[in-house]
């Protein structure tokens, strides 16, 4: 690292290179270490099961079957005669697959539009789908 200092009538300052050839070496011997990033990757398979596990609570707490079921129609999944635990599992399923990430939106925006549309005063006249 080069270290500069100037002084100027009333002002002093310094100008620190820091350029990439002045790595820390223990850094530099972490970034390249594998094992190093394999326990994040051990963590991070932890935060899926965490979020999925969010997710059930989510569905379970906050949707009747009812509304799953519109969602697996909405999915194409079978819907009828599924206990609300199986029907949540197969949504979920279904939502965290990176193939199905732009129906998933869809239906995510739809619903969301849908719910502003009953929570307005003029258009909730007009809407007849009830949850």
């Amino acid at each position: 690292m080069k270290t500069r200092s100037i002084q100027n009538t009333n002002l002093t300052y310094e100008i620190l290179d820091t350029s990439c050839n002045s790595i820390n070496p223990e850094i530099n011997s972490l970034l390249n270490n594998d094992d190093f990033f394999s326990d994040f990757h051990e963590d991070f398979e932890n935060v899926d099961q965490d979020n999925i596990f969010a997710q059930q609570l989510e569905h379970f707490d906050n949707f009747n079957v009812k509304i799953l079921q519109h969602f697996a129609c909405y999915y194409k999944l079978p819907k009828y005669r599924i206990k609300k635990d199986l029907l949540i599992q197969k949504i979920i399923d279904f939502e965290n697959n990176p193939e199905n990430a732009e129906i998933v939106y869809n239906r995510k925006n739809m619903w969301n539009c849908l719910n502003e549309l009953q929570n307005d005063d003029y258009f909730s006249k007009f809407i007849l789908f009830t949850s």
